[in-house]
């Protein structure tokens, strides 16, 4: 027969910063417990002549370990216990690990602790149901098409060989090595083509190429763009070197209909136009539905009143940090080291990008008070298949399991919440 737990007295003061203050107290039977529990443990770890590892008798064990030592084998586990018991029973929304403070823990007395923990705080929705967010309507105008148009030409062009410094528009075929310091970042020994177009490439290298001709060797600074593919360089001035191998001009095929049916996209120029203005008309649409997400949840962020806590904040930069390492991991290179490449420090790291962190949890906690105020539930059979997808191939324990279908359950509630928001906004009701 299983033994019920005995409720907990606990005592809850609400501190500034939505941080509160839990006293509890545990019955004397919870420490008895617990010391037969950890005395069975150490049993099991511990000789005690005449008897097989755990068969000892908790008087013996105790002796010989000493009381001190079994009385932290049983605090190190019951306390966390005690603490999610007194949690639940107080109904505190807890974020974080507590800060606890133990009193005597001594045979035949209660268990006394005191836990400070920061709390979800309240947010306040306002009149949410009013919150209305223009749809904007991308249209594919003529100039749209004709740039598509070009596209397709310059993708069948032909490139010449030419005897004479690059101009715009040329494509070198070059050897072009980055550095920063002693470090090649890349390029070297790569023979690769560069367009000499200010569009496509990183600002400032096209102008650094122009009048260049075959054979000729060129160092020069250049500073990567903050959008920079590789995240660790952006922002970076490295030293770039490049020899040009040759200069090719860029023969365009004629806008004609066998253009057209090279190309697949009709049998004439005119069904070709009409081809690439659909699919213009396709890609503007999924972008406007894209940028109006991003205006609703902004407009529902900005909206919400709420006192966001530190804790939360530095929690979700924590989580940014933990995912940049494993990026810059999986490109080979450690954190420490991108820090060194942009100039700053995990302290510098996360000044930058506190106030996009602390709209990242005002977001988040907009959401998950839509979510109760509209009362939105999810689907567990939903929840159980997502989680299985996640899960497939990898050997989790049964803990992993449930703080995945914890996490997956979270996820499918804020994509509800976030779509329930995007139909209060469009009017729906």
């Amino acid at each position: 027969m299983t033994a019920v737990a005995a409720e907990l007295s606990v005592f809850v003061e609400r501190q500034p910063a939505w941080v509160v203050e839990l006293s509890v107290e545990a019955p004397a039977a919870e420490l008895d417990r617990a010391l037969a529990e950890a005395a069975r443990r150490l049993g099991a770890r511990v000789r005690v002549p005449g008897f097989r590892p755990g068969r000892a008798p908790a008087g013996l064990v105790e002796r010989a370990v000493g009381w001190e030592a079994l009385r932290q084998e049983a605090v190190q586990v019951l306390i966390p216990q005690l603490y999610s018991r007194a949690v639940e029973q107080a109904g505190v929304d807890a974020i974080g690990d507590p800060d606890l403070t133990l009193g005597t823990v001594e045979r035949g007395e209660p268990v006394r602790f005191t836990a400070r923990v920061t709390v979800r705080p309240e947010v306040d929705l306002g009149d949410y149901q009013a919150m209305r967010v223009e749809m904007r309507s991308t249209q594919v105008t003529d100039a749209d098409v004709d740039a598509a148009v070009e596209e397709v030409r310059r993708r069948f062009s032909d490139l010449e060989e030419v005897n004479r410094p690059s101009r715009a528009g040329d494509v070198l075929r070059c050897v072009l090595v980055m550095r920063r310091g002693d470090e090649v970042l890349s390029g070297e020994g790569e023979e690769r083509d560069l367009e000499l177009d200010r569009a496509r490439l990183v600002p400032g290298l096209a102008d650094a190429l122009l009048g260049l001709e075959a054979a000729a060797q060129h160092s020069f600074p250049l500073t990567l763009p903050a959008d920079y593919q590789r995240e660790e360089l952006r922002g970076v001035t490295v030293q770039a070197d490049a020899r040009i191998i040759a200069v090719r001009e860029r023969k365009l095929p004629p806008l004609d209909d066998e253009l057209a049916r090279r190309d697949q996209s009709g049998e004439t120029v005119d069904e070709m136009r009409a081809h690439y203005r659909q699919l213009l008309g396709e890609s503007a649409v999924r972008a406007d539905e894209e940028r109006f997400r991003e205006d609703v949840l902004a407009a529902l962020r900005n909206r919400v009143r709420v006192d966001v806590p530190a804790l939360m904040v530095e929690r979700e930069l924590d989580r940014q940090l933990a995912a940049m390492e494993v990026r810059l991991a999986e490109l080979g290179l450690r954190f420490e080291r991108y820090l060194e490449y942009v100039g700053s420090t995990r302290d510098g790291f996360r000044a930058q990008r506190r106030e996009a962190a602390a709209a990242e949890v005002r977001l988040e906690l907009a959401l998950a008070a839509l979510a109760a105020a509209e009362q939105l539930e999810v689907d567990e059979s939903q929840v159980d298949r997502e989680a299985a997808r996640v899960a497939e191939g990898r050997r989790l324990t049964a803990d992993q399991r449930r703080r995945l279908r914890s996490a997956t359950r979270e996820d499918l509630l804020r994509r509800a919440a976030i779509d329930r928001a995007l139909e209060i906004a469009r009017g729906e009701g």
